[in-house]
């Protein structure tokens, strides 16, 4: 059938656009290289605009190269564009990608068999590679590009990622993200059709439209004169105007439907039909042995079916197979590649004559493919297999399938596919199928890898809750303990220690692996209920097991978990020294209890002050989590997340937003929950307001863990006082404080919040209403109590029930963040009281001395910013004590630290202490209770006689006149007095 000659028609301005963001037209400064989206309907012309560009970019000497993204079963194949690119790359320039392998194993995971085997995704032959995690993956890729680009510029093109795999779409959006320093350019298209708001490409495209650089191509339909010109260069298309027109109307500027349609006249159809008609009439002008091959064509998911799978599928004399891809290709349905392999010429092709099946052809071809796929697996992945089997009712065969589909995806780093494949084999198994308990595991395992805890959970939690018949004692002792492991990582109601004891209760009396398993959860669990004793007894004797089973990584897990036991005892540098030794033990051998080794010499490095220290363990957690490909798995999330607070701690605002970036990842709630409330930190440190609704969104995640109602609160009470909203930070803060006492009892956390509370209510409270001022008062209070208690039980392992509140010194050293906050709590609810001018008021000099030693805790602390704001309020302690010189010192080293971060509301702090004060805000500045004493000093009387007056004591009088001369600037009470009558602050 003639076709046009397949010259572009009506793209020339989205060409120039494409060959511009690529480099592929020299930039004004010389650079080559860039990156684009291409996007639009299907048919609508991409895949020719695309064949074009790389055309050009080959005839201007450019290295070009194409991997594709398939439907069906493609989705569940990680990285399966990567692996058809890297493998094209490895023919072409195996110098090269052998030269990147030996500095980034990692490759070898997207590459298949160098021997010239059989297309099967394995790995390299290093055991680096065998560890290979996304991170690492994404380095080698883009190593291997930059090479590239360093011999001759290079164009990479991925198409269709509306149907990329998980893995596939991470990889893609890191190297969008990270730009190249040779000449490499990277364009992805994608079918905008296909989108709806759940398709798993929808958020990844809002992180994509969130990268500056990248410049994303719209295609629109084609005019009508480009759809003419089309129509009229395919030979035997009638030229009378009426099918024309028809054919111009019908097509929609899409230039795939006009093609059909005019191939539709060519034949002496009508083409006032549909487009699924005109595609089917394609395949049904084909004899019966061509339209069998291109139905069995139409089930491969995907993109190309290799000869020789082909040939076993149709059990047809080679010649006669020969004959029918032949008259196929030459109808224009399928295409073929080297070596011999088959594709249609056009996906909707695919889904027109995949969607003609009879229910009967159906079943017969899937029944075909399984079965010539459990003969010979070497010809497709093991996916495919799984989706054949389960589709011709082999649900045995396809769960096999799919659990040793979910492995392989394991093996390259895909735990979200992984997860696919097993959710999939569970929804086949029978309720009492003596595997699905063994599946639900690991499928938990898989979600937690990806970091979707809450999936996890909730898979044991249906398997426990949903026990089959045969569901055995040991193997729900299993559920029941990993259940209560992975609750705690999250803070859902749930019981732990109850499960555990049930678990243990249900274990047969033999030593085995799943005992040590459930015995270990058991000790955690006692150490959380600090049942510290039976945690060592017990530990005592699961070590000794562990050691009879050769159980090596276990022991190394319970000695890891009884380092509580020495934190306990508060002896900081003995719990160092004891995880250091343990970390020497495993270097080289068990890396996920290296990284909880990490985390926890982080923990304890924070802890006593160390923020620099913490922060090198914390980003080599994060270093050995992206190598285990464990980077939202609890552990990772948690050195990854860490570092990003420690960060903001030390100053470095700029690193935070690097580290808790999840710009290249579509990432798993309640992570991104967690790590967009981190990132608010800077955001109220520079002043930056929330996005509308940020807050409320996050707010929804509190109640699966108190971490995210810590990182959201915090930095919320600083916005909502920034944007003066007395109310909404008083409200947060109490919600914040009932959720976490049901999720921790008594925490560390409280005692911050109560500072930071305090502090914006001693600068909002003096302007608002009476009664809003009470329930700031009240407040206030209500977070100070649960502060002081837990200051006292921590207090309490030192000293025992006999200590004073000022043996606060004391967590110094063991815990020097809470001391901090401590010292300022006790700041800032003295600036508070002084603010409002309530109750027995605070001396001037007591306050200064309050505000120097919260400065001096954050200094021993080590935390920047709030040293800095320490500073700023000390000054202005020291302003109203009338040591004026002494407060522009103090006021200038903290604007130097304001200036350095670009923080906003602390430099308007600053800049409100340094500026006089007008005679309206001076009035609006001063409390009632001061009106009514400067009043009295206007008329003369003593402090004593004003005490008489007003029954109150002559001390707080003398605090009230104080406040006065430094709100005013008055030198004594006579020039008060003055100012007081000057600016009409009295009658």
């Amino acid at each position: 059938m003639p076709f046009s000659s397949g010259v572009m028609v009506g793209r020339e301005s989205d060409l120039a656009r494409l060959a511009e963001a690529v480099g592929l037209v020299d930039s004004l400064d010389g650079t080559r290289g860039g990156v684009a989206i291409v996007s639009g309907d299907a048919g609508i012309g991409k895949s020719r605009l695309l064949l074009q560009l790389t055309t050009d970019a080959g005839q201007a000497g450019w290295l070009t190269v194409t991997g594709h993204c398939v439907g069906q079963a493609g989705s569940a194949l990680a990285y399966l564009p990567f692996v058809e690119l890297i493998g094209l790359l490895d023919t072409l320039t195996p110098d090269v990608v052998t030269q990147v392998l030996g500095s980034h194993p990692s490759l070898a995971r997207l590459l298949p068999r160098r021997d010239g085997g059989t297309g099967v995704i394995t790995g390299g032959g290093t055991d680096s590679a065998k560890e290979a995690s996304p991170g690492l993956v994404a380095e080698s890729v883009h190593a291997l590009l930059t090479a590239l680009g360093a011999r001759r510029p290079t164009l990479v093109v991925i198409e269709d990622v509306h149907w990329a795999d998980h893995s596939s779409r991470d990889l893609l959006t890191l190297l969008l993200t990270r730009s190249f320093t040779t000449p490499v350019a990277l364009v992805a298209s994608y079918r905008s059709d296909d989108l709806h708001r759940k398709h798993p490409l929808h958020e990844t495209l809002a992180v994509w439209d969130r990268i500056p650089h990248v410049t994303h191509v719209s295609l629109a339909p084609l005019t009508d004169a480009a759809v003419g010109e089309i129509v009229g260069g395919i030979e035997g298309v009638p030229e009378d105007a009426q099918t024309m027109r028809e054919i111009t109307r019908r097509a929609e500027g899409n230039p795939f439907f006009a093609e059909e349609l005019a191939a539709s006249a060519v034949a002496g159809h009508q083409v006032n039909g549909g487009l699924g008609r005109v595609l089917r009439a394609r395949v049904e002008r084909l004899d019966e042995i061509a339209q069998s091959v291109v139905r069995a064509v139409s089930l491969k998911g995907d993109r190309f079916i290799g000869h020789e799978l082909l040939a076993r599928i149709m059990d047809l004399p080679e010649p006669e197979l020969d004959a029918a891809i032949a008259q196929a290709v030459e109808h224009h349905v399928l295409e073929t590649s080297w070596p011999p392999a088959y594709t249609f010429r056009h996906a909707l092709l695919g889904e027109t004559a995949a969607e003609a099946l009879l229910p009967g052809e159906r079943l017969r071809l899937h029944k075909r493919y399984a079965a010539v796929l459990a003969e010979c697996p070497h010809l497709a992945p093991a996916s495919e297999l799984a989706r054949h089997a389960a589709a011709s009712g082999d649900l045995r065969a396809a769960v096999a399938a799919s659990r040793a589909a979910a492995e392989a995806a394991m093996d390259v780093g895909g735990p979200q596919e992984a997860l696919l494949h097993l959710e999939l084999a569970l929804s086949w198994l029978a309720e009492d199928a003596a595997e699905r308990d063994d599946v639900t595991i690991r499928a938990s395992e898989a979600a937690t890898a990806a970091g979707d805890i809450l999936r996890a959970v909730r898979l044991l939690r249906d398997a426990i809750d949903h026990p089959g018949p045969g569901q055995r004692d040991d193997v729900r002792a299993e559920l029941l303990a990993r259940y209560a492991t992975l609750s705690r990582m999250l803070d859902l109601p749930v019981q732990g220690l109850d499960l555990t004891t049930t678990a243990v209760d249900l274990l047969p009396a033999e030593e085995t692996p799943r005992r040590v398993l459930v015995l270990i959860a058991h000790i955690q669990q006692l150490v959380d209920a600090g049942a510290l004793d039976a945690a060592v007894r017990t530990g005592d004797e699961v070590m000794a097991m562990a050691e009879r089973l050769g159980l090596r990584e276990s022991l190394l897990e319970i000695r890891t978990i009884l380092t509580r036991v020495i934190e306990a005892q508060q002896d900081l540098d003995a719990v160092e020294a004891y995880l250091q030794s343990l970390l020497a033990a495993v270097k080289g051998t068990d890396r996920l209890i290296q990284l909880r080794l990490t985390h926890q010499l982080a923990a304890v490095a924070h802890r006593r002050g160390d923020l620099a220290g913490a922060l090198a363990h914390y980003d080599e957690g994060t270093r050995i989590a992206r190598r285990l490909h464990q980077e939202w798995a609890p552990w990772g999330l948690d050195c990854r997340l860490l570092s990003g607070l420690t960060a903001y701690e030390l100053g470095d605002w700029d690193g935070v937003r690097s580290r808790l970036s999840v710009a290249s990842k579509v990432t798993p709630q309640p992570a991104r929950a967690l790590f967009e409330a981190a990132g608010l930190a800077v955001s109220a440190g520079r002043g930056e307001a929330a996005p509308p609704g940020r807050l409320s969104a996050l707010r929804e995640w509190w109640y699966v863990d108190g971490m995210a109602v810590v990182l959201t609160v915090m930095p919320g009470i600083d916005l909502l006082g920034e944007a003066g909203d007395l109310t909404g930070l008083l409200e947060i803060a109490c919600e914040a404080a009932q959720t976490l006492d049901k999720a921790w009892g008594k925490y560390h956390a409280s005692v911050r919040l109560a500072a930071l509370v305090a502090g914006q209510a001693a600068s909002l409270a003096p302007r608002a209403q009476p009664e809003l001022r009470e329930r700031s008062v009240r407040t206030v209070e209500d977070l100070q109590r649960r502060a002081d208690q837990l200051v006292a039980k921590v207090i309490r392992k030192y000293q025992g029930d006999d200590w004073e509140p000022t043996d606060v010194e004391v967590l110094r050293d063991s815990s020097t963040e809470t001391w901090a906050w401590a010292k300022r709590l006790r700041a800032e609810r003295s600036r508070l009281a002084w603010t409002l001018g309530q109750g027995e008021l605070p001396d001037v000099e007591e306050m200064v001395i309050a505000w120097r030693e919260s400065v001096e805790a954050f200094e021993r602390l080590g935390h920047v910013y709030e040293a800095a704001r320490s500073r700023a309020r000390l000054a202005a302690a020291l302003h109203a004590a009338g040591r004026e010189v002494e407060s522009r010192q103090v006021a200038d080293s903290a604007r130097e630290v304001a200036e350095r971060l670009r923080a906003r509301p602390l430099l308007a702090e600053l800049e409100a202490l340094a500026r006089p004060m007008p005679a309206a805000a001076v009035a609006a500045e001063l409390t009632p209770r001061e009106l009514e004493v400067l009043a009295l000093v206007s008329r003369g009387l003593s402090n004593g006689q004003i005490g008489k007056q007003l029954y109150i004591s002559t001390k707080t009088v003398s605090v009230h006149v104080s406040n006065l001369l430094a709100k005013l600037g008055a030198s004594g009470r006579t020039e008060a007095a003055a100012i007081a009558r000057d600016r009409a602050l009295v009658p």
